[in-house]
């Protein structure tokens, strides 16, 4: 199994990070590695939502239930996929100064040892940017 985490503080709202980071249907346009996202349903707190990876030179499709208090915490879990195991948390804080502190941390593991060790580095790769591109989406979108 592999794991990522990374703290950060950015220089934008508990609400704005939050808010970005919820909107998947967004993703494609800043996530390299997604190439379509759509949101599935949306309830009080929970939403599915499916994702379409590029690694490894192919796309896998992949569901997630996403579990969420508003500008606190977003919890990410598999559904079905590729992934034996995917699991994220991203937790978000106020800070004094107005700006908010981000915690990201992903677990996953492929199904198939193939593709695990074909297109783990490079998912790793993806997850390392992650809070980074997220912070960047931020910024091009003047949140912040």
């Amino acid at each position: 199994m592999r794991s990522f985490e990374e703290t950060r503080q950015v220089n934008c709202t508990v609400e704005e990070m939050f808010d970005i980071v919820l909107d998947i249907e967004a993703y494609p346009l800043f996530l390299p590695w997604v190439s379509g996202a759509t949101l599935l349903t949306r309830e009080s707190g929970e939403l599915t939502a499916e994702l379409i990876a590029d690694l490894a030179g192919s796309r896998h499709s992949f569901k997630t239930i996403d579990r969420f208090v508003a500008n606190k915490l977003i919890e990410i879990r598999l559904l079905e996929g590729p992934f034996r195991f995917l699991e994220s948390i991203w937790t978000f804080d106020a800070m004094e100064d107005g700006t908010c502190k981000v915690h990201f941390s992903i677990e996953f593991e492929f199904r198939s040892m193939m593709l695990d060790l074909v297109a783990s580095p490079i998912f790793s790769t993806a997850c390392k940017s992650m809070v980074q591109a997220f912070e960047q989406r931020a910024l091009e979108l003047k949140a912040c």
